[in-house]
């Protein structure tokens, strides 16, 4: 059905070539259905040629002039790669640069009459931007990239990464479709678990052959004998591991925009379009060197263009700034990151005239563009901004540096502040503190242009959407230690980072679009609420001048731009030194590899354990083991640790400790 439709749509446009009437040829065609074999070979001289016309045809602009793209489909100009652990695991962290115009484009994307007025203008229903990675193992040539990455009717059809027939055509490792975030560096894991090489019906090792008899590679059909070892975990099951003091690691990356438009006919279609390959990073015994940023290395950030977005924070104006990213700069930030560090951006602002500078709440992660801040509570705390106040703001960087992923610090430090610009306030900003505005500010006529908005309702859970002052009075009112009711474990996993006699570092998950984080903490115990400790742009909060000994508790709440909660944290009950209680350090679970797979309907007890930090000290268990589904609709899990598929496709289940310890099992319901 599939080809008569095709050469129904070359009849058509068949009188453009040979001046033939369109009913005779189609008229032609419908007399034939019978003896389509004739009909065919007929045709055959044509094919081709005509194929490629309807291929012109169902792209409006042609293929050989395609959608021109509002910025340069460049490939990342700088690649990076360290060790995401430093066991024997075969996973390797990639971190990757981003040009400021895609940026842009992504920026201008997250605003809905932005996206429709561009994509009007552009001429697409739809454009958006992805990733492919590439690798090889000891020879830089020898690259897994096939025709199934490429733009062709079966991958417009069934996805990039399939053939004309939906098989996958692509092994464990290969990264075909990554999606991206609007940021200067991005990162992801890749060359992660190949599978079990023992195990005859482990299609990531195997592969597997469909009926048809088109055979979808495996990691045994691209690894090479003395590439890897076998290895097994304390349950027995076996898997790979690389040496990579003997083996090198090689990696590349291409941008690919998906291009989504209505055809000639009426119908939805696709196309792609590709940047050509970065260069290669590498890994291992001919990897990559990396010189570390010094306090006199690490240049000031440089901004311009500051100015009132319109947006509120908390009832006070939001800000934004231009944050110009030199080429140089990127590739060594690219570099921080990709071995384990981060740099971050920090900005200051004061009303012009003052002495003291304060910390702003806004966007941390550098990102060459447009970055806000909050001008937040500058003329004292509960006092309004007036119309025209000149605001001053500076930034600057912070950069944690690491030698590898998951190794220890081996620098931290700021750069120099930036220069300072300046601009001036659109109106008058009034907190909702004040009961009426001053007289200094009401027209004649008794009108107010800013009245106080009214009070907010209060909020059943902590699901999200709710603003700062409603987190802020429903965590405050909490009058137990367990998870609040809306709280989640999976996108912020908030955990213990360590623990000394006076001070206690939690850390969390960065969560995508988030600009700021509220922590929450006191004493654990029912008669101790919750107090408000601090917001932050940063992933990690270090609480100082705590007893010795004694339990904690602690809640993280991720907020967007607009004031809005995105997700709040389970409860952390964290213990300091100096006392008979300890910790929990780790999870464990039975499941092997951190994998399941089952079919729908059936299911699997994981059987997770809080393991102590230490023997010798005891760990009062304030909460019980915890299990959270990242798609309860594919797999749900239940309070004692059974997982149930519910339908195909893959999730997380994550097991979780009162110290935020926690292990992460891939489910995948066949």
């Amino acid at each position: 059905m599939r080809r008569r439709k095709f050469l129904s749509k070359i009849a058509q446009i068949t009188p453009l070539i040979f001046g033939l009437p369109a009913e005779r040829i189609c008229g032609k065609i419908k007399a034939n259905e019978n003896k389509w074999g004739d009909f065919m070979k007929k045709f055959t001289a044509v094919l081709i040629i005509l194929a490629l016309l309807v291929s012109c045809a169902v792209i409006p602009a042609g293929a050989d002039s395609k959608v021109k793209l509002p910025f340069e489909l460049i490939p990342p100009k700088t690649v990076s790669m360290s060790k995401v652990s430093q066991d024997d695991q075969t996973d390797i962290n990639l971190t990757y640069s981003m040009e400021k115009d895609m940026i842009g484009f992504m920026q201008d994307c997250e605003d809905e009459n932005k996206k429709a007025a561009l994509f009007k203008e552009i001429g697409v229903d739809d454009l958006y931007i992805n990733a492919q990675i590439d690798w090889a193992l000891d020879d830089k040539n020898d690259w897994h990239h096939t025709e199934f990455w490429d733009d062709n009717e079966a991958t417009r059809y069934f996805g990039i990464g399939y053939d004309k027939d939906a098989h996958p055509r692509t092994c464990e490792w290969d990264v075909t479709s990554l999606l991206l975030y609007s940021q200067t560096t991005n990162a992801c894991w890749i060359t992660r678990y190949a599978g079990n090489p023992e195990d005859p019906s482990d299609t990531r090792w195997n592969g597997e052959t469909f009926e048809d008899g088109v055979h979808c590679i495996g990691m045994k059909d691209v690894l090479k004998e003395g590439q890897y070892e076998i290895k097994h975990t304390d349950e027995g099951e076996a898997y790979i591991t690389i040496d990579y003091s003997k083996h090198t690691l090689y990696a590349r990356m291409r941008y690919y925009v998906t291009v989504c438009y209505t055809d000639n006919e009426g119908n939805p279609a696709n196309y792609f379009m590709f940047s050509d390959w970065s260069d290669t990073a590498s890994y291992g015994k001919d990897g990559e060197k990396w010189t570390p940023y010094t306090e006199k290395t690490l240049p000031a950030p440089i901004i311009s263009d500051g100015y009132i977005t319109g947006e509120i924070f908390n009832e006070y104006p939001v800000a934004a700034y231009t944050l110009t990213i030199p080429e140089d700069l990127a590739d060594g930030m690219t570099k921080v990151e990709g071995f384990g560090g981060i740099i971050s951006i920090e900005a200051e602002a004061r009303i012009k005239g003052t002495d003291n500078w304060l910390v702003r709440q806004g966007d941390f992660t550098p990102k060459a563009g447009k970055l806000t801040v909050d001008i937040l509570a500058l003329a004292g705390d509960g006092k309004p901004i007036y119309k025209d106040t000149e605001i001053e703001l500076r930034t600057r960087y912070f950069c944690s540096q690491r030698n590898g992923y998951n190794t220890d610090t081996i620098s931290e430090f700021y750069s120099p502040y930036s220069n300072v610009i300046s601009f001036k306030t659109d109106k008058d900003y009034f907190p909702t503190q004040y009961a009426t505005v001053p007289e200094t500010t009401q027209p004649d006529n008794g009108d107010i242009d800013n009245p106080p908005a009214p009070a907010e309702p209060d909020i059943k859970d902590l699901s999200d959407g709710a603003s700062k002052t409603q987190v802020d009075k429903f965590i405050k009112s909490l009058k137990n230690d367990g998870d609040p009711k809306g709280s989640t474990f999976g996108i912020l996993s908030a955990k213990q980072k360590s623990a000394k006699k006076n001070s206690i570092s939690i850390s969390w998950n960065k969560v995508k679009g988030a600009k700021s984080y509220t922590v929450y903490g006191n004493k654990c115990g029912k008669k101790y609420g919750y107090d408000y400790l601090t917001t932050v742009s940063s992933t990690s909060y270090t609480q100082k001048k705590l007893a010795k000994g004694t339990y904690y508790k602690y809640l993280v709440t991720a907020f967007n731009g607009s004031g809005k909660s995105i997700a709040t944290s389970k409860t952390l009950h964290i213990a300091t030194k100096g006392g008979k209680n300890g910790n929990f350090k780790k999870v464990t679970t039975a499941a092997k590899k951190d994998r399941v797979e089952l079919k729908k309907g059936k299911s699997f007890k994981l059987k997770a354990k809080a393991v102590p930090e230490s023997k010798k000290l005891k760990v009062s268990v304030h909460r019980k083991m915890k299990y959270e589904s990242s798609n309860p609709k594919i797999a749900a899990v239940n309070s004692s640790g059974k997982i149930t598929a519910k339908k195909k496709g893959s999730c997380f289940v994550y097991a979780y400790a009162q110290s935020g310890a926690y292990k992460k099992i891939k489910v995948k319901v066949k």
